[in-house]
């Protein structure tokens, strides 16, 4: 299972400086060099280690976008920054090994991992069909 404070070291070890502040709207950003978290929107542990994943993953493919980028760029942005977080904290292997031992719940994935049932189902679709369309979970 990933823990937080495991994001956070890994990312100051990548120098970007962590951040805990508090945001009106936002749960999480980042921007060169820094990552910053709402712990306060953030009610679970899960919510806390995906969303800190996820803003690893923008630091460390260095995938950042303008508030005024179009929708399609920002989409790009977000997508790379989720599959890296994939890629790095729940690897292919490791999933479909649980899988196989029999946690076939995206709740019971979540659960195990460490992670959001959003992330997992996003992993799953990685994986399974090559994006994150977690629309397609479980398709057959």
């Amino acid at each position: 299972m990933v823990l937080p404070w495991q994001v956070y070291r890994e990312a100051e070890e990548q120098g970007i400086a962590v951040h805990f502040l508090e945001f009106e709207e936002v749960a999480a950003v980042s921007a060169p060099g820094h990552m910053a978290i709402d712990t306060t929107k953030l009610p679970t542990t899960a919510e806390e280690t995906t969303a800190a994943a996820h803003e690893l993953g923008h630091g460390c493919t260095g995938t950042y976008y303008q508030a005024d980028d179009s929708q399609e760029a920002r989409q790009k942005q977000e997508n790379a920054a989720e599959r890296y977080a994939i890629l790095r904290y729940l690897p292919r292997e490791e999933l479909f090994r649980a899988i196989r031992s029999g946690l076939t719940e995206d709740w019971q994935l979540a659960e195990h991992f460490g992670f959001t049932e959003s992330f997992i189902r996003k992993a799953v679709c990685l994986y399974r069909f090559g994006n994150l369309a977690d629309g397609q979970f479980m398709t057959k």
